[in-house]
Parts: C-alpha cells; sequence; structure tokens
C-alpha cells in the first residue's frame, strides 16, 4: 500500500504546501490513519505490516517506528533523513533543514550558523527525538557518497538503536549518492528489503 499524504504530489500544491512546518506530525497521522482504515476493512493482517521509505520518505519511516512503536514488524529505510540538526551542517540543501520545519518562512530564517533555537526545533522534528520508543527491527541502506542525506544521519540513528538492543542492518554502498541507482547497488537494496520483510513476516 503506498499512502498518497498531504505534502505528496497527488492532491494539487494547497495539499503540497500544507507540509513543511508539519513534518512529522501531519505525515504521520495521514499513514497512520490509512493503516488503520485497511486493517478495519480486513485488507492488511496487523500482524504484517511493514514499512519502507527513502530520504523524505525515510524520514516518514523513521517517525512512524518511533511514534508507533508496536505498529510494524519490520522496517526498511534509504538514505533516511533521520536528525535534521545534525543535516543541517552536512548537507548541500540546508535551507531544506528550515523550510521543512518553520514551513515557508523557514527561508527567512536561513543561516548557515544555525541558533541553539533553530537546533532544538530541528531536533524535535526529527525521528532521532523519538528513537527511544522504537522496537522495530530496521535495515538501513545508506549511500557513502550521498551529499543530499550523508550517511552520517541515517549511521546515527542505527547506533543509536543498536545501543536500546533493537534488531539493525547496515548495508553501505561504496560508489552510491543520495539516489542508490547504480543498477547493481539498487538491486542488492532491494534483495535485501526482501529478505529482511520476509523474516519478519511470518
Amino acid at each position: 500500500m503506498v499512502v498518497d499524504l498531504r505534502g505528496s504530489v497527488g492532491f494539487g500544491e494547497e495539499a503540497l504546501q500544507s507540509l513543511p512546518g508539519k513534518v512529522g506530525s501531519q505525515d504521520v497521522n495521514d499513514v497512520l490513519t490509512a493503516i488503520d482504515h485497511v486493517i478495519d476493512m480486513e485488507l492488511a493482517s496487523s500482524s504484517k505490516i511493514t514499512v519502507l521509505g527513502g530520504s523524505h520518505g525515510g524520514f516518514l519511516t523513521s517517525h512512524l517506528i518511533g511514534q508507533a512503536p508496536d505498529m510494524f514488524v519490520a522496517a526498511a529505510v534509504r538514505n533516511p533523513v533521520c536528525n535534521l540538526a545534525l543535516m543541517v551542517g552536512t548537507t548541500d540543501i540546508p535551507e531544506w533543514c528550515y523550510v521543512e520545519s518553520y514551513g515557508s518562512k523557514g527561508k527567512d530564517s536561513f543561516t548557515d550558523s544555525p541558533s541553539a533555537e533553530h537546533l532544538t526545533l530541528f531536533y524535535s522534528k526529527s525521528p532521532i527525538s523519538h528513537v527511544s520508543k522504537v522496537k522495530t527491527p530496521t535495515l538501513f541502506l545508506l549511500g557513502a557518497q550521498d551529499l543530499r542525506v550523508p550517511f552520517s544521519n541515517g549511521l546515527q540513528y542505527a547506533r543509536a538503536l543498536k545501543e536500546k538492543g533493537v534488531e539493525t542492518k547496515v548495508i553501505l554502498f561504496p560508489k552510491d549518492v543520495h539516489a542508490i541507482e547504480r543498477p547493481q547497488s539498487d538491486f542488492e537494496s532491494f534483495l535485501n528489503i526482501g529478505v529482511w520483510f520476509k523474516k519478519y513476516c511470518k
């Protein structure tokens, strides 16, 4: 199931612009509402719900396993945004962190030297702020050459999960950028996702 949540491209510009400033709440609630609906309709088994996403989808996936820790039996993320406070100083698009956190007015707040107030908000909007609640076995697929969401973002989150005993696996693709689109890497990525999900969907 793919959820066409508010903020994705399915419902026009107004819906698209409704998400910045509400990340980690509006998008999470839309997905959880959709999942509850398909479970109620008996189109899905609550014991076999997995979640997968890349980039902002990885941000959403990481939020979901933290905010709904009993919902998912397994998760997989490709180059996920896990900590905006870390990402703002390492990404090639730092202004994006401001817009995601503050909404359109974030463009006016942008600076290359974020204040403590900015960093606190970035952290609060990030999946890392919910990491203590995560129980879901999670697979990380990271591109070592990613400048958009440097692999340190996913690695920090993976280490936090390992520290609290959550089953975690990290696969680093040495020559890949943000998309992990080299044919062999793309194949290995989705093969590992399939194996990971099958392991937990019994």
